[in-house]
């Protein structure tokens, strides 16, 4: 097979790379749901709503962080907000969009959801990998993270994400 001038090596690595992220992450969003009926969209945009230091965030903003269009977040937030799990205000300065925040019942369910998550990032990666992986891995993100950025932040988002919907 033409391998487009990858070596064997950067070749093996990105197929491990892409069959643990195939194998990790549904295997979390499964996990989540079964126990609380959360979708992965609705756990990570409600990740980033608790995360916030200032409460609740713009609807841009969480586009922006969860690298997702902004027409997705304000149909999951719709979904979301008919389900009690977050609520919508319009925004003072732009009519046009939505600040978005986490409700008392989207916390309860958080509550339950993120020993879940912790625990399954602990056991299935955290444990499994020495001091050395870990700085390897923070290493190579930060490297490929910062090539995107500089190199290709023009191009179509790259909806890093959509695998959560």
């Amino acid at each position: 097979m033409e391998t487009y001038g990858l070596s064997a090596k950067q070749l093996r690595a990105w197929r491990s790379f892409h069959k643990i992220r195939s194998q990790l992450l549904p295997h979390m969003a499964k996990r989540i749901y079964r126990n609380t009926g959360l979708t992965p969209a609705e756990y990570f945009l409600m990740v980033t709503l608790l995360e916030s230091p200032n409460g609740p965030l713009h609807s841009s903003e969480i586009a922006e962080q969860l690298d997702w269009e902004k027409s997705r977040i304000s149909h999951q937030a719709k979904r979301m907000e008919s389900r009690g799990l977050v609520s919508r205000f319009t925004c003072e300065t732009d009519a046009r969009s939505c600040v978005i925040e986490i409700t008392p019942s989207g916390r309860k369910y958080m509550k339950q959801a993120l020993p879940m998550q912790f625990q399954d990032v602990k056991h299935c990666f955290a444990d499994l990998l020495t001091q050395a992986h870990l700085d390897a891995l923070i290493e190579i993100s930060q490297i490929v993270s910062k090539h995107l950025a500089e190199e290709h932040s023009a191009d179509e988002p790259t909806k890093a994400l959509a695998v959560l919907k």
